[in-house]
């Protein structure tokens, strides 16, 4: 196996942090090839190593081909017995899952709330939830709590700002809240963002994701990094205005997107039927019924409008479309045809339009992904090894 030297720009290559990051980055190295990667005298190497070690962040795993003598073996990140809470909160339900390092769901429980309601209302029966899951099995470390919110969060501090969605609640409801519970570290953000981060294939794409569920929310991801902007509201498209006397929005304006294309702007439409969630919407349409699929062709077109701008201006690879009505297979096709007929030929070449998952694994896949990132971030590492060293 060839690996490449790392730059020797990257002057914090030799810390332990910076060490274990390329180690996880890899998927496992051995002692030779981290030579090789790092540039290190093997005394350096050999005594960041065995540190790591003893912190119980790598471990030594399976015997490599022999080239000659002693066979070494692959050191690789031990994330064994380690999980992830994450608590993926919509405006009308939320999935508190427990996942394993690189997202996976290990068990899940799924718990209907309002968001208007009072933030101790919607919050508690969750930490209660999540306090059980984790305690389910033994052995495990639980090494850091994700939330996703249906509103703008800012990055840094974790507050919510600017949130019609959560009336009443105080900015730092949600950081107050689990951290009166748990001291692990902990990272907030919005929901769409985090699902855009969990519908990534790889780090060297751009992905633009759009959910469609109760309301409508957008993220987008640029190798592998969550364009948020300057005020945490990047990618709030709901309330683009498409139309000045269209139908009332939450926001107290007229023709916002979100009141043209949300399931509850379908729901408000389809309010002579006997549809009571979004639930019964995604089987009526699976039936195709003929009324609802011409309500769905007038949402998605409106979408379809509103994200050629998007997609013009940031010339993504991929556009997934999730949620309960971002997902299903007509709505998909309408938005796809609106775009391709709104962008110009240069943008729409290799352009892939295509439905992400109607719940909340993306979301939760991204949680689990931006905790990675901060539990193990090398400062992060150098300051627990810093820690070790001392205790």
């Amino acid at each position: 196996m060839t690996v490449e030297r790392m730059p020797a720009s990257a002057g914090g290559a030799t810390s332990h942090g910076h060490l274990l990051e390329l180690i996880r980055a890899r998927g496992g190295l051995s002692r030779q090839q981290l030579l090789s990667a790092t540039g290190m005298s093997r005394a350096t190497l050999y005594e960041r190593l065995d540190t790591l070690l003893r912190c119980g962040f790598i471990y030594e795993a399976e015997p490599l081909e022999a080239t000659g003598g002693r066979r070494s073996r692959k050191i690789r990140f031990d994330d064994q017995g380690r999980v992830i809470l994450a608590l993926a909160l919509g405006q009308t339900h939320a999935t508190v899952t427990v996942t394993d390092t690189h997202g996976s769901p290990l068990r899940s429980l799924a718990l209907s709330h309002d968001i208007s309601g009072p933030s101790s209302a919607v919050l508690t029966p969750l930490i209660q939830a999540g306090k059980a899951l984790v305690a389910q099995v033994d052995g495990e470390v639980l090494i850091g709590i994700g939330v996703s919110l249906p509103a703008p969060v800012e990055a840094i501090t974790g507050h919510v700002s600017h949130a019609t969605t959560l009336p009443g609640w105080s900015p730092d409801a949600v950081v107050k809240a689990i951290s009166d519970v748990w001291t692990e570290p902990l990272v907030i953000e919005n929901d769409a963002r985090a699902a855009a981060l969990g519908e990534r294939r790889s780090d060297t794409e751009t992905i633009v994701y759009v959910k469609v569920a109760t309301g409508i929310g957008c993220g987008i991801v640029v190798e592998g990094s969550i364009l948020r902007g300057a005020h945490g509201a990047a990618g709030d498209i709901g309330h683009i205005r498409m139309t000045d006397d269209g139908p009332l929005c939450r926001c107290g304006r007229r023709g916002c997107l979100a009141a043209h294309s949300s399931g509850r702007a379908i729901l408000d439409r389809l309010a002579h039927e006997a549809f009571d969630d979004l639930d019964d919407v995604r089987e009526a349409a699976g039936a195709d019924d003929p009324g609802l699929s011409r309500i769905l062709a007038d949402a998605g077109g409106v979408l379809g409008r509103a994200l050629a701008a998007t997609i013009t201006t940031i010339n993504p690879n991929r556009i997934v479309i999730g949620g309960k009505i971002g997902s299903l297979p007509g709505f998909i096709r309408v938005v796809r045809a609106r775009v391709m007929e709104d962008v110009v030929e240069r943008i729409a070449d290799g352009l892939i339009i295509e439905a992400g998952h109607p719940g909340d694994q993306s979301a939760v896949q991204g949680l689990a992904t931006l905790v990675m990132r901060t539990v193990f971030a090398p400062d992060a590492v150098d300051a627990a090894v810093t820690d070790y060293i001392m205790a």
